[in-house]
């Protein structure tokens, strides 16, 4: 406002003019509004007075007296004083019938909170801040004016303000820092009377600005209500408050929520969990109800609490207090950990605990530690996760798969997972061994792929192959993850393995080796390159040449399934298998059973795909075995998938062919690379089989039958009719033998299926093929071995076998007649 200036009481200046002193009313920046008196400085040299002018715009009528050193001069200052205060007392007449425009009338307050605070029922403590807000021309003349603040009144037991009025701030207008100053008196328990004892002083306020009264409200909510807290603004029609309502807090039952910031892995030894926080919603939230705890964290069986205390709760905002008022126990075989709060928090407070277990190995189960929430406290959610509890140990599982092809080197199978129970699993100097099966061997050694493992810190390993077989890879780990709170997630990349041509199906590697892994794991899916099929099987005999067989179709599965140029393999210092092209041009075969050959060439033709063959250049062979081969030179592989047909495929069939399925295989070096320079993996190279034909005997003329031996007579009889032997049956060993031929004829077997070579006898019969080797006891029946207990043996020169073993070999019945010494056949 300025410095305060004193009045100048009624005289002359020097030189004997008189004055007087009324004061005057100066202008300021916003309104005329105060009236001053003169102020007159200390006498300056000469003998004048000076008078000081107020503060305010300058002009030349608002300029305080001068030094007047002549009466002249003086009079002229004097007279324009004496105008000037004139001017001023009729404006501020003006000002005093300004004053009644800012009546009542044009009041205009609102009411707000800074936020509508969630409170239980019962509840009773601070909520937030209630603002009134006033326009500045209603502000500045509220002085005495008043306003009724009220909450309801049903049902009973709601207080406003229950202990202490609260000290009340303000903006502009009603700042109490610049003067301004209120009442509260109460009325009832849930009313009180908030009346503007004096307004700021009008040098320190912007007359533009909004003015605000700042209250904390401090409540007491009864039981048993619900929903929004309403309170209630009641003024006069001529206070410069309006009237009107605002909802100050809303009841409803407080919650807790949790949640659990990370989850570490425990051993058997147990340690931290991860930190679990609770946070309530609203004031109160945690507490229990006397005999009930707030809450109860339950463990699974195997595990127990550590004992917290007061160290091991923390707040991170709200009620400072809440902590330093909770306490715990626990009981059940410590795996109930209770929480009780008996008093209420006076705000919504956020806490965190750090809390430890321990673990029973012999009961705790592996996996997720689940806590199991209750208590008298509502929370969110009911269950928690705040541990993994696993022992040391290593999982090996397939990160991906692939498909692969049978008979090719060096292709690439899927990426392992080594994953750790817990940090510290993986123990460095132990081994991980994978053995591939029988037929398949390995081209290329794993790495660690970067990119997808996690958590395996200074993890390493070195890989190596074992055994003569290449089969079996061992992994030596070096490096830990002791100390990290994750375990490791090891992924093995670039793996190579090379499988027999014959190979098919899931590619099953067996683990072990010193880190206690075991089991299998499936990285690849082999699958053939081509598939063969023929168009019928038609009936071959044996014995007769230049049979038509079924048309022959192999398709690839794969472009450059079937292959121009040989390629093979080649042995690495570390008994890997890799690639190698050996040049010259492929040849794809097709190869018959032994005795099957082929009789003239067949047509070879590409029906579908740009697969290229030189169907000129075909021909046929057969090896020592004598298995008939169609050989066709392949002259260039595909770039799509194609079909190849064989068809005008004649066959002789020897006598030492069995009667069933005639079966031709599909190999070579257009389609294994596992023979060239030698073969890998022996008996494996067929890539894929057809049935062509069914092989049959000629069309016998057999009849139903019995036929009779006696022992020392060389007579026997076929369906009564009496035939010669040129040697006797006899007994020996208990069992009754007769010539080969004789007995091979008595049971159905023609003469042609009765074949001697080197010492074995052959009787083919329908679809039975049996073998005997002289002196041995063991009896083939297609091709499944029988021991006797008796051998094949040779009398006079004749082969003598044991009726009843090859009897009953080919279906036939044989009885024996001790009196008669006789036995008979029938079939």
């Amino acid at each position: 406002m300025g410095e305060e200036r004193p009045s100048i009481p009624a005289g002359k200046l020097e030189g004997g003019v008189e004055y007087s002193s009324p004061g005057y009313l100066y202008p300021t920046k916003y309104q005329w509004h105060h009236l001053f008196a003169v102020t007159v400085a200390k006498k300056a040299k000469g003998g004048n007075y000076r008078v000081k002018r107020p503060p305010g715009p300058k002009s030349k009528q608002q300029a305080a007296l001068h030094t007047g050193k002549n009466l002249k001069e003086g009079k002229v200052l004097l007279k324009t004083r004496k105008k000037w205060i004139s001017i001023l007392l009729t404006l501020a007449m003006l000002v005093g019938l300004m004053v009644p425009l800012a009546a009542p009338a044009s009041a205009a307050s609102t009411y707000s909170m800074n936020y509508v605070q969630k409170v239980n029922a019962g509840y009773s403590g601070q909520i937030g801040t209630l603002t009134i807000t006033m326009d500045p021309v209603s502000a500045s003349t509220s002085t005495n004016n008043y306003v009724i603040l009220s909450l309801p009144s049903s049902p009973s037991g709601y207080a406003l303000f229950p202990s202490v009025m609260p000290s009340i701030n303000g903006t502009n207008y009603f700042d109490t820092t610049k003067g301004a100053s209120f009442t509260l008196n109460r009325i009832s328990a849930n009313e009180v009377k908030l009346t503007v004892s004096g307004v700021a002083s009008s040098v320190y306020v912007d007359p533009n600005a909004d003015s605000r009264i700042q209250i904390p409200l401090d409540i007491t909510v009864p039981t048993g209500v619900s929903g929004d807290i309403t309170l209630t603004a009641s003024a006069p029609s001529t206070s410069t408050f309006s009237s009107g309502t605002v909802s100050v807090a809303v009841v409803g039952t407080g919650k807790v929520n949790l949640a659990v910031e990370s989850v570490p892995s425990l051993s058997s030894s147990g340690g931290a969990i991860g930190v679990i926080d609770l946070k309530e919603d609203v004031a109160g939230a945690l507490k229990d109800s006397g005999g009930t705890e707030a809450l109860k964290f339950r463990l699974p069986p195997g595990f127990k609490w550590r004992t917290p205390g007061p160290g091991n709760i923390t707040t991170l905002w709200g009620d400072s207090n809440l902590a330093s008022n909770i306490r715990f126990s626990i009981d059940n075989d410590n795996r109930d950990l209770h929480i009780w709060n008996s008093v209420e928090s006076t705000s919504a407070t956020f806490l965190k605990l750090n809390l430890g277990i321990d673990v029973d190995e012999s009961v705790a189960k592996t996996g997720d530690v689940k806590v199991t929430v209750s208590g008298a406290t509502t929370a969110d959610p009911s269950e928690l996760v705040v541990a993994t509890y696993g022992e040391y140990s290593v999982k090996v599982s397939a990160n991906s798969k692939t498909d692969i092809i049978a008979g090719k080197v060096a292709q690439d199978i899927g990426k392992l997972e080594i994953d750790e129970g817990i940090p510290g699993s993986l123990i460095p100097g132990r081994t991980i061994t994978l053995t591939l099966p029988e037929n398949v061997r390995w081209s290329q050694l794993p790495n660690i792929d970067t990119d997808l493992s996690q958590n395996y810190g200074n993890l390493g390993i070195s890989s190596q192959l074992v055994g003569s077989d290449g089969r079996m890879l061992k992994i030596t780990f070096s490096g830990t993850t002791n100390g990290q709170t994750e375990p490791a997630k090891l992924v093995l990349k670039n793996m190579q393995v090379t499988p027999a041509a014959d190979f098919s199906g899931d590619l099953n590697i067996e683990v072990g080796g010193s880190q206690g892994v075991t089991g299998t794991v499936v990285l690849a899916t082999v699958k053939s390159p081509v598939t063969a099929s023929a168009s019928d099987t038609p009936q071959v005999i044996i014995g007769k040449p230049n049979q038509p067989v079924g048309d022959i179709t192999i398709t690839e599965n794969i472009a450059d399934a079937i292959q121009s140029t040989v390629k093979g393999y080649s042995i690495s210092s570390d008994n890997s298998v890799i690639s190698a092209t050996y040049g010259g041009q492929a040849n794809l075969i097709i190869q018959a059973p032994p005795g099957v050959t082929f009789s003239g060439t067949p047509k070879v033709e590409v029906v579908s795909g740009d697969l290229q063959i030189d169907a000129s250049a075909v021909s046929t062979d057969k090896t020592d075995a004598l298995e008939g081969m169609i050989i066709i030179p392949v002259k260039s592989s595909s770039t799509t998938p194609s079909t190849i047909k064989i068809s005008g495929i004649n066959v002789t069939v020897d006598r030492t062919v069995p009667e069933g399925d005639l079966t031709f295989k599909v190999k070579g070096p257009a389609v294994d690379e596992t023979i060239t320079p030698a073969t890998l993996f022996s008996g494996h190279t067929t890539v894929a089989k057809a049935v062509v034909a069914t092989v049959v005997t000629p069309a016998p003329n057999e009849q139903k039958a019995t036929v009779v031996f006696k022992v020392g007579d060389t007579k026997y009889t076929v369906n009564g009719v009496e035939n010669t032997m040129d040697v006797a049956p006899y007994v020996q060993d208990g069992r009754t033998f007769v010539p080969v031929r004789y007995a091979a004829l008595a049971l159905g077997v023609s003469p042609d299926n009765i074949l001697f070579n080197d010492g074995k006898v052959t009787l083919i019969k329908g679809n039975n093929v049996v073998q005997l080797t002289l002196g041995s006891n063991i009896m083939l029946i297609n091709g499944v071995a029988i021991p006797m207990d008796v051998n094949a043996s040779v009398i006079n020169g004749r082969t003598m076998l044991p009726l009843r073993w090859i009897g009953q070999a080919l279906g036939a019945t044989v009885s024996w007649d001790d009196t008669a010494q006789t036995v008979t056949i029938t079939l």
